[in-house]
């Protein structure tokens, strides 16, 4: 089962300051207390029936919360569906939609809730108990409707593995794109690595007591507007921007595996090239270059 998250991360260099302010928390429902319908309020998860069989990949624990009186426990479930065979779902809980193809193993997960402030910081605690050498994703997405399309502000998302039984606190810093307020944001947390293969069966993640941290932020490069930046066409495919000047090498792009995927030319005294990706499988993708004094860019995206 592959599903392909909506992430895009840009390879900018952020000093984060050690004095943190916390704003008024805008994740809904932080600490997993209020559930209905089988899901936490103001949350999605991926449970679903499918051809009649039930996968339940994310329920409330009440036995060990580390905050309150319960917490998401998300899980990797494996059911034999008739006619199908056995269905590997992951475990998924994305303050966005969710939507899943079993029959052609595809899936995505869009959209988010609103928000009008920009933090730094993802933070909050968890368990994990992976199966077979699984990892989990913790991640959060930053967006906002530009008139046309929605561009990708800021990204953060880590990978974990190995055991971790006892309540540990995780912290995910968001790297800024664009440093502009956003109207949107995602939290997802995945219980299998679903960049790094299909996802693991028994995989257990346990998420609790959720916060966005707020404080000051410099940029190490002065003047934003200055770096290379990624922005998506109508079509899906990245713009690569290039205010400080032309390419000085064709752009490589590479895949999550360090595998160079495709090559794109350029020509003197582009500002805008279009990569098109439509011949790329769905995933996150790096793309290396030079700029104007033969530093080397890397830049990542998505194929949706």
């Amino acid at each position: 089962m592959r599903i392909i998250p909506v992430l895009a991360t840009i390879a900018l260099t952020f000093l984060f300051l050690t004095q943190h302010v916390f704003a008024q928390n805008p994740i809904p429902n932080p600490d997993f207390e209020d559930w209905s319908g089988g899901e936490p309020t103001g949350w999605n998860t991926i449970n679903q029936s499918v051809f009649g069989t039930s996968f339940v990949c994310v329920t409330r624990d009440l036995s060990n919360p580390q905050h309150g009186t319960s917490c998401a426990k998300i899980e990797t479930v494996t059911h034999n569906i008739f006619l199908v065979g056995p269905v590997t779902m992951p475990g998924i809980l994305s303050l966005g939609e969710i939507t899943l193809d079993v029959i052609n193993q595809t899936g995505t997960v869009s959209g988010g809730v609103p928000i009008t402030t920009q933090p730094n910081q993802l933070r909050g605690w968890f368990r994990y108990l992976p199966s077979n050498g699984d990892s989990c994703i913790l991640g959060i997405g930053l967006s906002r409707w530009n008139g046309v399309g929605r561009d990708t502000l800021a990204l953060a998302y880590k990978v974990i593995g190995g055991q971790t039984p006892d309540w540990t606190e995780f912290s995910v810093p968001i790297e800024y794109l664009i440093w502009t307020m956003p109207d949107t944001m995602n939290i997802m947390f995945f219980s299998s690595n679903l960049l790094n293969g299909s996802p693991v069966s028994g995989s257990e993640l346990w998420i609790d007591n959720l916060m966005l941290e707020y404080g000051p932020v410099a940029v190490q490069n002065a003047g934003m507007n200055e770096d290379p930046s990624i922005r998506y066409s109508a079509d899906g495919f990245p713009i690569i921007t290039l205010n400080n000047g032309a390419v000085t090498s064709e752009i490589s792009v590479f895949n999550l595996n360090g595998i160079l995927v495709k090559n794109f030319p350029t020509s003197p005294g582009l500002r805008e090239i279009i990569l098109n990706t439509s011949d790329l499988a769905s995933g996150i993708y790096l793309a290396r270059f030079k700029n104007k004094t033969g530093s080397p860019v890397s830049l990542k995206f998505v194929r949706y």
